[in-house]
């Protein structure tokens, strides 16, 4: 179970190294605010991909309530009711989560050979 600093701090980052060709090949900002405590995602950006501050120009605002944030981190978010209740919005570019969902796949490794 990660806090939100944590997340943005350290789980956000390290997915960002670990696909960093299609970070770079990606454009756009999300903003994340979190009851209140805001944090921004700037794909392609290199000095500060991740910011402590919620960027009102960006492309894409997620709002969350901090139990569905939490969720959202331990990979159990139910986002249909989430989002039915009131518990996660966004506004904006929805293709920008298509981005941040390739950034948090697992990294698969093609090996150049077929194993069978």
């Amino acid at each position: 179970m990660a806090d939100v600093n944590t997340w943005f701090e350290k789980t956000l980052p390290s997915m960002l190294v670990a696909r960093f060709d299609d970070f770079l090949a990606l454009s756009g900002s999300i903003a994340f605010d979190i009851d209140g405590d805001g944090w921004t995602l700037t794909f392609g950006q290199l000095e500060a991909p991740v910011r402590h501050e919620l960027d009102e120009a960006a492309e894409l605002e997620l709002r969350f309530t901090a139990p569905a944030f939490q969720a959202f981190c331990d990979g159990t978010l139910d986002a249909p009711a989430a989002i039915a209740t009131g518990q996660v919005t966004a506004v904006g570019d929805l293709e920008l989560l298509s981005a941040l969902a390739t950034l948090m796949l697992p990294l698969q490794r093609d090996l150049g050979w077929d194993a069978t």
